[in-house]
């Protein structure tokens, strides 16, 4: 058995694609674009936090002593940070601005919009996101800090009854939260906080994504007729749970469904399944990186795209601006990656 995972590159990216659909909503009938993207491709997050918690943990079994796995820890946090500061940078001109291309702060002055931008651009990196989108990136780093460093005296199986009780409660908060009083008066404590893009996301599917790669053996050889049945079932039930969620109006989001955490958990069973995993990909490895651009890279060219309406009254339908968002990042991936050859211009690389 060979150590790649070739296949699971290619998810990440169409995972990645997906999550360009969520935030434009390409296709032009509303329920279509409520199953492909508010339903199904809602899978995407839940995936990547697992992708992320299995193979570190994979990285980590191989390490024999305490002092490496510690090493390796921070040197992965680390790396994620320079991630997120990479593209924190390249977003200033972001940061400040909603979706629709209009300054976030309007009205407000002095010490009042001091504190309003400290907020925006430090505070919500513990809270939410910075620039739009950047919730999964530090929630990332924040839960791996809570599953691979405050928790990791305790086994994966105990980690793995945390994060299902953990899981449990955050559900119920998100589904039935404008129902539950004690919900709605701790929220309005914590303004601009919302859990479903938090830290407490990532927690539960990093420790899933461990536990996947602790019990791997069992795991990939489960079979891939069973695996690939399942996942379409779970596709159909998640289209229905969403219609009923939205019909019931009791969530606080629509960030997370139960089965669209299923359905993340049977992707990446199938990417690691022992029939998939003899495919292999040449340039899987800089699929894995595109993956990595074409998710943060979105945020900035779908709001450049609102700010040509808002400007210049350029309209353009739901598909266009998908499909041009799409080749954009594409070139843009290809000329970063040409020019992170040059010793002068190395840390482009820090974008994937």
């Amino acid at each position: 058995m060979n150590n790649r995972y070739d296949v699971l590159d290619i998810f990440k990216l169409i995972a990645a694609i997906f999550v360009v659909g969520i935030h434009i909503w390409p296709l032009p009938n509303p329920e279509s674009n409520i199953v492909l993207f508010l339903g199904i491709g809602r899978f995407a997050v839940p995936f990547f936090l697992l992708t992320s918690g299995f193979l570190v943990h994979k990285k980590l079994m191989t390490l024999p002593s305490l002092a490496e796995r510690k090493q390796y820890t921070w040197h992965y946090l680390k790396r994620l940070f320079k991630f997120y500061l990479a593209w924190w940078l390249l977003y200033l001109w972001l940061i400040p601005l909603d979706w629709s291309g209009h300054f976030r702060f309007k009205g407000e002055h002095g010490l009042r919009l001091v504190w309003s931008l400290f907020k925006k651009y430090i505070l919500n990196f513990f809270t939410g996101s910075t620039f739009q989108g950047s919730w999964y990136i530090s929630a990332t780093i924040l839960g791996g800090i809570i599953v691979f460093v405050l928790l990791n005296r305790l086994n994966v199986l105990s980690q793995t009854a945390i994060g299902t009780i953990w899981l449990a409660i955050l559900l119920i908060v998100l589904l039935k939260g404008k129902n539950i009083p004690m919900v709605m008066t701790t929220l309005k404590h914590i303004p601009n906080f919302l859990p479903a893009e938090s830290f407490l996301v990532a927690v539960p599917f990093l420790i899933f994504g461990r536990f996947i790669a602790e019990y791997e053996g069992f795991f990939r050889r489960i079979p891939i007729l069973l695996l690939t049945v399942s996942i379409m079932l779970i596709q159909l039930l998640t289209v229905k749970e969403v219609f009923h969620w939205r019909a019931a109006g009791t969530t606080l989001s629509t960030e997370q469904f139960i089965f669209v955490d299923l359905l993340a958990v049977s992707v990446l069973l199938l990417a690691i399944n022992v029939a998939v995993r003899q495919i292999t990909i040449p340039c899987s490895n800089d699929i894995r990186r595109l993956s990595s651009f074409v998710y943060m890279g979105q945020f900035g060219l779908i709001v450049l795209t609102a700010i040509l309406h808002n400007r210049f009254a350029i309209n353009m339908s739901g598909w266009t601006k998908f499909s041009l968002v799409l080749t954009a990042l594409m070139l843009l991936f290809s000329l970063s990656y040409a020019l992170q050859k040059n010793t002068r211009l190395k840390l482009i690389r820090y974008l994937w």
